[in-house]
């Protein structure tokens, strides 16, 4: 190094030369700086390419939209300004979304932080755990206390979202080649459920009844409650029709006590 330092401030420094593009390896080595130059550009590619393809898995779409160079640019900023307190690279982009509201270059596209916070979401409903999802068979079993238990919830790799864009229609149009249809207007609110059967996670709208329902009992509410929830939301809700669908789709989830925090 540039000068003889302790072991933990010669990682600092080597870790502040990484994320700060203004040093340069005189500022941090001794020896033959062309050599140390081309090594440590190595270091450098190799960081800011990892943080570009963890947000790539993470925001296809999003980097469809806004093209390869600004993605590319995007990452490093988001790297060197926020990077991530994990060694999990699939939890490097948790804080884009946030990132972007105040990110100048995308202000003229409002909706692009919904959209991130979507793909989020769908990124985590991806790499959620497996559950078992509660079954109709096992639904009688547990009677008519089923309705009360507030075990009963959303299986995990399932997520409510919402947000005042039409931002579902945006991410379902890029789920196909070539691009299905945009949306005519972007300034449409939207709420979906995220989904992920067989390991492929879908979107789909929610209407005002169910989604009541949904975000009752994914706020902790039993059954019963998240079913009237529906129901004052709109009167022509059906309870047994809908816990049925639910069912079947394999949706909800009835957790063990012990698991509980």
């Amino acid at each position: 190094m540039a000068e003889c330092v302790g072991e933990e401030a010669l990682l600092d420094l080597f870790g502040e030369g990484l994320l700060n593009p203004r040093l340069t390896p005189a500022d941090l080595f001794t020896g033959d700086l062309d050599r140390n130059a081309r090594r440590f550009a190595l270091y450098r590619g190799n960081l800011t390419a990892n943080w570009e393809r963890s947000l790539v898995n993470a925001y296809p779409v999003l980097q469809q939209m806004v093209g390869d160079e600004f993605f590319a640019g995007l990452a490093r900023d988001y790297g060197r300004q926020v990077g991530s307190a994990s060694g999990d690279l699939n939890e490097f982009g948790g804080a884009l979304a946030d990132f972007l509201t105040d990110f100048p270059p995308i202000a003229p596209y409002p909706y692009l932080p919904d959209l991130a916070r979507l793909e989020w979401a769908v990124h985590r409903a991806y790499y959620a755990a497996e559950e078992t999802p509660l079954s109709a068979e096992d639904l009688a079993l547990l009677g008519a206390d089923a309705l009360e238990d507030d075990r009963i919830g959303l299986r995990s790799g399932y997520a409510l979202f919402a947000a005042p864009w039409a931002v579902d229609a945006l991410w379902q149009a890029h789920q196909t080649n070539p691009l299905g249809p945009l949306p005519n207007e972007m300034s449409a609110p939207c709420h979906v459920l995220i989904s992920r059967p067989s390991w492929r996670v879908t979107i789909r709208s929610v209407l005002a009844a169910e989604w009541a329902a949904l975000a009752s009992l994914s706020a902790g509410q039993p059954l019963a409650a998240a079913l009237e929830a529906g129901f004052d939301a709109d009167s022509h809700f059906d309870p047994g029709a809908t816990v049925q669908a639910w069912l079947g789709a394999g949706l909800l989830s009835h957790s063990d006590p012990r698991n509980r925090s």
